[in-house]
């Protein structure tokens, strides 16, 4: 009888023991399953920024040059001034415009970019064109979901030459913006010579592009002298190739 208890009492334990043990598992497994489905942090949008248009009503051959120039800009603030963006490079595009044979042309329609954008890896785009007419200057840009094809934002930014360089920061902070993003700096101060170096900038760019690097080099310390405020963007230009 003494020995039968005793089995009993071993039974008893072993029983106990199974059930606790389950118990353990039942509360561990829903911590296990949340762990499993917490979303992972999202990657940046890749953003791709194309050439806009030339709209120039005086002067239009002059500022050609800008149709790059105004992109490679845009691209250098919002890959240096924000945090969590993903800028494509423009190196990257002005590659795939020229396999396509584009380069030249510089501005691509909407349906171009778009198609353009999904080889590069882009969930959005970013295009539009400028206008100069005397003294004053509009910048017209779109930001545009590539899956979708909607427009996510479209801007007007307007001032005069002298105030160019400010509204390429302004247009940048904008579509930062769309992104819930912010530029650390915005800050630009007008000048006289803000138009001529944004050229100067340009069509070092250009040259840069032909592969003639003392040229643009010349270009670039150029830009320099007449507005210091890019400094930041030959740098990044100087590094690009």
């Amino acid at each position: 009888m003494h020995k039968l208890t005793l089995i009993c009492a071993f039974c008893l334990l072993v029983i106990l023991s199974f059930i606790s043990g389950c118990a353990e598992v039942q509360v561990q497994q829903p911590a296990a399953e949340q762990s499993a489905q917490a979303p992972s942090a999202e990657l940046p949008t890749p953003l791709a920024i194309f050439p806009f248009e030339n709209n120039a009503v005086t002067r239009h051959e002059e500022y050609e040059p800008l149709t790059g120039g105004l992109a490679a800009m845009l691209i250098t603030d919002l890959r240096h001034e924000s945090t969590n963006l993903k800028i494509i490079e423009r190196n990257r595009i002005k590659e795939l415009l020229q396999e396509i044979d584009l380069s030249q042309s510089g501005y691509v329609d909407q349906a171009t970019a778009l198609r353009i954008g999904k080889l590069l890896g882009a969930r959005s785009i970013a295009f539009g064109s400028f206008v100069v007419l005397g003294e004053q200057v509009r910048i017209d840009a779109r930001l545009v979901n590539v899956e979708t094809s909607e427009t996510i934002l479209a801007e007007s930014i307007n001032g005069t030459s002298d105030q160019f360089l400010q509204l390429e920061k302004k247009l940048a902070d904008k579509l930062a913006g769309a992104f819930q993003e912010r530029l650390a700096s915005t800050q630009a101060s007008a000048s006289a010579n803000t138009m001529n170096a944004a050229l100067a900038f340009s069509k070092g760019l250009e040259a840069l592009d032909r592969g003639d690097r003392q040229e643009a080099e010349s270009y670039f310390r150029k830009t320099i002298e007449l507005d210091p405020g890019f400094t930041r963007q030959v740098e990044s230009a100087r590094l690009s190739k």
